[in-house]
C-alpha cells in the first residue's frame, strides 16, 4: 500500500492505493497519521476509492486514525466504494463515519461545517 498525502482547501487528503491490511500497510497508516497529527493536522479526508481490500486490521487502523483526530478536536472523513463501502456498512461504521463519493463532497462537507 502507498499513502500519497496531499493539501486541498486546507485539509490533508490522504490517498490510499492497494490493500489496507495486517503488517506493513496499517504500520504505514499508523505511522503516517500519528506524524500528522503530531505536526498539528487535525482534520483528514482518507480517499480509499484504490483500495480494493482491507481487512479488520486495516478497518481498525482507519478507526484509530479517526479516534486520534478527534482526541485533537479534528474530523476525518472517508472517500469508498464497493467492497470497502460494504465492508465500512456490514460492520455499521457508516454510523460513525462520514463516507462520501469522492473527495470534493468530503471537503465541501468540511466547509460546510465551518
Amino acid at each position: 500500500m502507498t499513502i500519497d498525502v496531499q493539501e486541498k482547501r486546507g485539509i490533508c487528503v490522504l490517498v490510499l492505493t492497494g490493500e489496507v491490511k495486517l503488517g506493513e500497510p496499517t504500520r504505514l497508516l499508523r505511522d503516517k497519521s500519528r506524524e500528522l497529527v503530531a505536526a498539528g493536522t487535525r482534520s483528514f479526508v482518507l480517499d480509499m476509492l484504490a483500495v480494493p481490500w482491507l481487512d479488520s486490521s486495516g478497518i481498525g487502523e482507519v478507526f484509530s486514525c479517526y479516534k486520534r483526530a478527534r482526541e485533537c478536536g479534528g474530523e476525518v472523513k472517508l472517500v469508498l466504494k464497493d467492497r470497502s463501502l460494504s465492508l465500512f456498512v456490514m460492520t455499521q461504521l457508516d454510523r460513525v463515519f462520514e463516507i462520501f463519493d469522492d473527495v470534493d463532497q468530503a471537503l465541501k462537507a468540511f466547509a460546510e461545517e465551518d
